[in-house]
């Protein structure tokens, strides 16, 4: 009798450290499969502004760029209702011989500032052709032409409002954020299981009677 008792209290016992164990495990479970979401969402994000730094180092007079794709601020309302100040917009950029066509939004450099504006008229001459833009909202033309070689791209898409974080990534903190920023999360996130369940294990209720 005094045996299976010693039993039935051993077996009771085993019965209300279970779930505990269970709980951890689940819980490393879940980090491990937040873990792989993060990654999968933010791996875009860090190959995108890893390509950007990379870029603006590389090539600092130029918009850094990534995969021929550019994305810029725009800092005047000169082509609402298209894109309105504040947008960013996005560029796919086009090599220096590229041709153009009426109607096609291009950006380009106009001394230190780039500029994008409508192709509203092609003009041939000298063996040469040069382009005449214009803001959609502007009333005049712009005041110069624009040769194939001043275009850096032409405009895809934009997003509302979304300029200014840009301009923050374009920082050296934004840069190092968004470069290591996704790492650490990732990190902590796959390591912190395993410190919880050494930490467990050194645990006074786990060491020797």
């Amino acid at each position: 009798m005094e045996l299976e008792q010693i039993t039935e209290e051993v077996s009771t016992d085993s019965q209300h450290r279970a779930p505990p164990r269970k709980k951890k495990e689940r819980l490393f479970t879940v980090c491990n499969i937040i873990g792989i979401i993060l990654c999968v969402l933010l791996l875009p994000g860090f190959l995108i502004s890893s390509t950007l730094l990379v870029s603006s180092i590389m090539h600092p007079d130029i918009p850094p760029s990534c995969f021929d794709y550019t994305p810029l601020m725009v800092e005047t309302g000169s082509m609402i209702p298209l894109f309105d100040e504040d947008d960013l917009v996005i560029v796919r950029n086009t090599p220096d011989n590229a041709s153009y066509n009426v109607g096609d939004v291009v950006c380009f450099h106009s001394g230190n500032v780039y500029i994008t504006h409508r192709i509203n008229e092609i003009v041939e001459g000298s063996g040469k052709t040069v382009y005449k833009t214009k803001g959609d909202a502007n009333n005049t033309p712009d005041k110069d032409t624009v040769s194939p070689e001043q275009i850096l791209g032409i405009y895809v898409t934009h997003f509302d409002g979304m300029g200014r974080v840009l301009m923050f990534i374009q920082t050296p903190v934004g840069m190092m954020l968004c470069v290591m920023l996704p790492i650490f999360l990732v990190l902590l996130l796959f390591l912190l299981p395993s410190h919880i369940k050494s930490r467990k294990g050194k645990s006074p209720e786990n060491g020797e009677n």
